[in-house]
């Protein structure tokens, strides 16, 4: 079995690191011109650079997933430049350790605005351009094993989006089914990020180890004890859900977790 995406394009949103930058590098090496998209120009602009320079066909344009126009403008440059978009991969995420009481409504609304809405606009952008062009496209959006169910340790308004967009998932895949049009999740576990090294910043301000804090997270969350996760993990699952393999295949979210939600 050889996935080939020879010909097709995709766009990432939230590529410029972590998940994103694994999925986007995933999908390029399978010869799709791949358009990575962040918030941050420059890093975006860097990923392409380090793609192209390995051979690869990349482009970027940087975006604010929660601007549903920021998001149709990367999508309408694809469109335009190849004629296609088969592939739009909804990865852009932040997360908050505030507890459920002490969180914030800034702090709520960023999680919403980005990890919620940011996956609801490439959804709707994306189903919408499909249909227009006639493309049997599929959409891939990032969730996580904390939306599979709360963790008693924080992460409760980061959860709760990321139980939203397993919903928003099924929401899509319905509007899609109709076109042929595919979207699925996948449910991450722990791997060792930006974000994460984020978290690991907070337990070292609260006097505890980083590496210690990182191996009990592990211990405490992830069952299969074959060292740390990385993003090509979850690229290589992603790029599965792309491909024609998985064409009978929508409004699933997959754990690629270690275990760590069982359902």
């Amino acid at each position: 079995m050889k996935i080939d995406f020879t010909g097709k394009t995709a766009v990432v949103f939230g590529a410029s690191r972590g998940i994103g930058k694994g999925i986007a590098t995933v999908l390029a090496s399978a010869g799709a011109k791949v358009y990575v998209s962040s918030r941050t120009e420059s890093n975006c602009k860097g990923l392409k650079e380090e793609l192209t320079a390995q051979g690869y066909d990349a482009e970027y344009c940087a975006a604010e997933v929660s601007d549903y126009e920021a998001v149709d403008r990367v999508l309408v440059k694809a469109i335009e430049e190849t004629g296609r978009l088969d592939i739009v991969i909804n990865n852009a995420g932040i997360v908050c350790l505030s507890s459920f009481l002490d969180a914030t409504q800034d702090e709520i609304h960023d999680l919403i605005n980005i990890n919620l809405m940011g996956a609801n606009n490439g959804c709707q952008a994306a189903i919408k351009h499909m249909i227009e062009h006639g493309i049997e496209g599929k959409i891939v959006n990032t969730s996580s094993f904390a939306g599979r169910h709360a963790l008693q340790a924080g992460f409760s308004h980061y959860g709760m989006t990321k139980a939203g967009v397993i919903y928003l998932t099924q929401a899509a895949a319905y509007a899609g089914a109709p076109y042929n049009i595919n979207v699925n999740a996948v449910c991450p576990g722990i791997i060792r990020s930006d974000m994460w090294e984020s978290i690991l910043d907070s337990y070292v301000e609260s006097g505890m180890d980083r590496e210690e804090s990182w191996k009990q997270s592990l211990k405490t969350f992830i069952p299969l004890e074959r060292g740390d996760q990385k993003a090509e993990d979850i690229a290589y699952t992603v790029a599965f859900l792309c491909s024609e393999y998985a064409d009978h295949i929508t409004g699933q979210s997959i754990n690629v977790d270690g275990g760590a939600a069982m359902n």
